[in-house]
């Protein structure tokens, strides 16, 4: 639930309040058969919890009874059940504004994604803007100041120019996400209210519009659940945020915030990544079973960053409304009304066996079109949206020209070199 009913909005944050037997028997005195309700079930968790289901005989309400793994949320929903909802006074105001970043570096591989990024945001008529935020010079903390022409699409696509985090200290280029974000909000003046952050590889199909007010914001779930209280996810968790965390959101991208929790929370995404792959070697080195996919869905040394959001938000106290913000081409396979974004992080595969990913060389030159019958609907849609705007937006002239070398290798922008538009 986004609105507002009466200057009234339900409010994550006093959850916790109404998860109590007395308040759910105030709401519902009476079960459906009219017998009063004397006490209450306490054997579920879900984000549709605490309530009042009428589906079996006699009625139950409902106690979340894990509200911290699973915490109680406004977007909750259950065909079965009733919620119960607390609401707070929000003052009126004009429509939320939005502004979309997501970080790369200056390479062909991100080339295409950035071009297409902007074209798909324009296309689906996302409101607010857009913007890329471009880690390119400079070798943060020994050098902050970003390089002072940018590259060849800064004509092109909105962007911001960062320093890039210091590969002397160490070669890992997700340190630029939380640092690019950070410096983007120190010295750029950043009006809107509501942040959507996403990955490079990221397509909006619909327009995300959420009302997010500051101390709630809301992502996509991530692979990790941190239900098993003794998991080496949990482990890891634990092992980084001693005596401050007491609570870990499962979450991912996309994630949509209010700009002054992204302002406390970039620093410490970065001081907590930092700390993660501090640990990569020497006497406080990962246990191995952090770093090997017997043990763990992704490695440590792969995902700290995104490891490192979770506990700069758990050490803010920050929790997240877990929503359906994606779906992701070949692990979904039908379209949903009001989810957002296409996730293409996975290579995907018609009815014909016509592959594509972004890792491929010829990624942004080329992928299987029309579409064959039978192909899934996600993967059809995202097969769509690449023709859209590969036909829309044709090549760079740098790399019809083959200027780029290596698909992966960071380009250097020296002579303020710029794209035709």
């Amino acid at each position: 639930y986004n609105g507002y009913y009466g200057g009234l909005a339900c409010a994550n944050e006093w959850f916790p309040h109404v998860n109590k037997c007395a308040v759910l028997i105030a709401a519902w005195p009476k079960d459906s058969g009219g017998d009063p309700h004397r006490s209450c079930y306490n054997g579920y968790y879900g984000h549709d919890l605490p309530g009042f289901q009428q589906r079996k005989t006699p009625s139950e309400l409902l106690l979340n009874n894990d509200i911290t793994v699973y915490p109680s949320t406004c977007g909750g929903s259950s065909a079965t059940t009733e919620r119960l909802c607390p609401c707070v006074y929000r003052y009126p105001k004009s429509k939320a504004k939005y502004h979309t970043v997501f970080s790369v570096q200056s390479k062909q591989y991100f080339e295409w994604q950035s071009r297409y990024q902007a074209f798909w945001h324009k296309q689906v008529g996302q409101p607010g803007k857009i913007t890329r935020l471009l880690s390119m010079g400079g070798a943060w903390p020994r050098d902050p100041y970003p390089h002072p022409f940018g590259d060849h699409l800064m004509s092109q696509v909105p962007t911001h120019v960062a320093p890039e985090y210091d590969p002397q200290i160490d070669q890992y280029t997700a340190y630029n996400k939380p640092l690019s974000i950070s410096h983007w909000l120190q010295t750029a003046k950043v009006e809107e209210d509501v942040i959507i952050i996403l990955d490079p590889d990221c397509a909006f199909i619909e327009r995300a519009e959420y009302n997010v007010e500051e101390g709630s914001p809301i992502a996509a779930q991530g692979y990790y659940t941190f239900k098993e209280k003794a998991g080496h996810e949990m482990d890891i968790l634990k092992h980084y945020c001693r005596g401050v965390c007491t609570h870990f959101d499962p979450v991912a991208v996309p994630v949509i915030i209010h700009r002054n929790d992204l302002e406390r929370l970039a620093p410490l995404w970065l001081k907590y990544t930092e700390d993660i792959r501090a640990d990569r070697q020497g006497v406080n080195k990962w246990p191995i079973q952090w770093n090997d996919n017997k043990y763990v869905v992704n490695r440590i040394e792969w995902v700290a960053e995104m490891f490192g959001y979770v506990l700069a938000a758990a050490h803010l106290g920050l929790r997240h409304e877990i929503v359906n913000l994606q779906l992701v081409p070949s692990v979904n396979r039908k379209l949903t009304p009001g989810i957002p974004i296409l996730h293409f992080h996975v290579p995907i595969e018609t009815s014909k066996k016509e592959k594509w990913g972004k890792t491929d060389h010829a990624a942004g030159k080329k992928s299987p079109w029309p579409v064959p019958a039978g192909t899934d609907e996600v993967t059809a849609r995202m097969l769509k949206a690449l023709h859209d705007a590969r036909e829309a937006l044709g090549e760079t002239e740098r790399t019809k020209q083959g200027k780029w070398g290596d698909y992966q290798r960071i380009w250097w922008n020296p002579n303020n070199e710029t794209e035709p538009v």
